[in-house]
């Protein structure tokens, strides 16, 4: 045995002593305080504990009680005691967090950087989780599946401007593969009247004043055509009364009766008797008007299938099973297919509309008017849970709370009304050469001989249904996932720094880490 002797602590006698045991010896550390003290090493005995460590009883003399030496008082620690015995086993399964006492740990300069350096790296790493976190919650994924529903019909909601185009010479038309057709819709959309020159709307005494002289013109026809007429007559509205004995007196009393029954009434100005009597059956087409522009905004319903939809020159009917415009060709160039689409969505809108904000002006220098067509892709779309909410104004038309509307892509084209006869016309060399030349008989390129093509002009949409259908759900990250992200985040730079240092350490200083205990 080894003894150490390192003086008294406090007054009285005491004995401090320190042994360093091995497996032939005991080592015994001094009891503190005043008085004799006795250690016991069962060591010396031939006693070991079963974990290899020393026991040790310690007792306090009876003559000093920590200074005062005057009650023998005996404290006996025994670590195999009962009330030690399960914070003893828990104690030695601590074999992944070891303590190392404060005073044989060593604080460095290059310590102190790479805590600093780690501690900014995790905040900028943790704050970057979250930010990922939160942008994965906000994106949507998109599931393909075969569309098998049938029957169904799409709303058309539009709001588009023609500013050189007149009211009155507008006119929506919608045909589609399956056969049906909707004439000059006019139900569910409005028109505003606006000035070409300006751009300003037309006040509510313009519109008054103009409405007036229409009703004016209006009665006084009719009154030219009562004069022939019998005091008692009373005009058929060909099955299309409200109430029995109602009369329908005029073609546009007979119009509107076939209007509010939803029924065509493109041929009735060539059959019903107040027509022709009025001369609507050999009316020629109406001129275009100049000097106003058109707001027209709403919507449609159509199948979902595919058809096209549009604006064009002269008024659509249909005759032997065809879709037909009546129209005065040498007008053509009046017709000013201008637009400017400021909505454009087959139903809901989900903010994603690639037309909207299209501007189409037509000048000299482009054909002065022309067709303008659209080919536009439907694919079916569906918004579930939260994705829907993204949808202005929709409401969930299906159990699950899901909201059906359509996405769609386009291409376009533009045909001119009018094209330079010189660049339509094939010449050869010598006859083109003379022609730049401009010998007698021959054409400057700059007078513009224009040639009006065999064109339509007007707006179309020309849409397909794609037999595939879009659902969409916004994307759902467990805050676990974050959690476990930012724990791995806080691990791996202490980690790494703690092996940086280490290795920077044991450099520097020329010493091997000592081994962990």
């Amino acid at each position: 045995m080894a003894s150490y002797h390192n003086g008294a602590y406090g007054t009285g006698d005491t004995t401090a002593s320190y042994s360093y045991g091995t497996s032939n010896g005991a080592a015994s550390y001094g009891s503190y305080g005043i008085g004799a003290a006795t250690d016991v090493d069962t060591a010396a005995a031939g006693g070991r504990d079963t974990d290899g460590l020393r026991r040790r009883t310690a007792q306090v003399g009876s003559n000093n009680n920590y200074g005062n030496g005057t009650n023998g008082n005996s404290y006996n620690y025994d670590y195999d005691g009962k009330g030690k015995k399960n914070r003893a086993v828990v104690e030695r399964l601590d074999f992944m967090f070891p303590k190392v006492d404060r005073e044989f740990t060593v604080q460095t300069q290059s310590g102190g950087i790479a805590t600093i350096i780690a501690y900014s790296l995790i905040v900028v790493l943790v704050l970057a989780e979250i930010a990922s976190h939160y942008q994965q919650n906000r994106m949507e994924l998109s599931t393909t599946l075969v569309d098998t529903s049938l029957g169904k019909r799409m709303r058309v909601n539009m709001n588009i401007t023609f500013p050189s185009l007149a009211c009155d010479d507008l006119h929506l038309d919608a045909i589609d593969v399956a056969g049906d057709s909707q004439i000059n819709i006019e139900d569910t959309l409005k028109k505003r009247k606006l000035h070409t020159a300006t751009g300003k709307w037309f006040s509510k005494e313009e519109i008054e004043v103009e409405t007036n002289n229409h009703r004016k013109q209006q009665e006084r026809r009719e009154e030219m055509l009562r004069k022939e007429l019998p005091d008692d007559y009373c005009g058929p509205c060909y099955g299309a009364h409200q109430e029995e004995g109602q009369c329908c007196q005029t073609c546009d009393d007979v119009i509107d009766a076939y209007t509010k029954k939803r029924w065509k009434s493109e041929l009735l100005k060539y059959t019903a008797e107040q027509c022709v009597r009025e001369g609507r059956d050999k009316a020629e087409p109406k001129k275009m008007t100049k000097g106003q522009g058109c707001n027209l905004s709403g919507f449609m319903t159509v199948n979902r299938v595919s058809g096209n939809f549009h604006i064009a020159m002269g008024e659509g009917i249909e005759r032997d099973g065809r879709h037909i415009h009546t129209y005065v060709p040498e007008d053509s160039p009046n017709f000013n297919a201008s637009h400017i689409i400021h909505q454009l969505s087959f139903g809901p809108e989900d903010g994603k509309e690639p037309l909207v904000g299209m501007t189409k002006i037509v000048t000299e220098q482009t054909g002065t008017t022309g067709l303008f067509q659209y080919f536009i892709k439907i694919v079916p779309t569906t918004y579930v849970g939260e994705a829907a909410k993204s949808l202005d104004g929709a409401t969930p038309d299906q159990p699950n709370g899901a909201v059906e509307t359509n996405r769609y892509f386009y291409t376009e084209r533009f045909m001119p009304l009018m094209t330079d006869l010189l660049e339509d016309s094939h010449y050869d060399e010598d006859n083109l050469a003379a022609v730049h030349a401009g010998f007698a008989g021959g054409h400057h390129k700059e007078e513009h001989h224009w040639k009006q093509n065999a064109v339509l002009p007007g707006v179309f949409f020309i849409y397909e249904i794609y037999p595939f259908a879009v659902e969409i759900r916004k994307n759902s990250v467990p805050f676990t996932h974050l959690l476990i992200r930012c724990m791995a985040t806080v691990g791996g730079v202490f980690t790494l720094a703690k092996w940086l240092d280490s290795i920077w350490y044991e450099r520097t200083s020329g010493k091997r880490p000592r081994p962990s205990i």
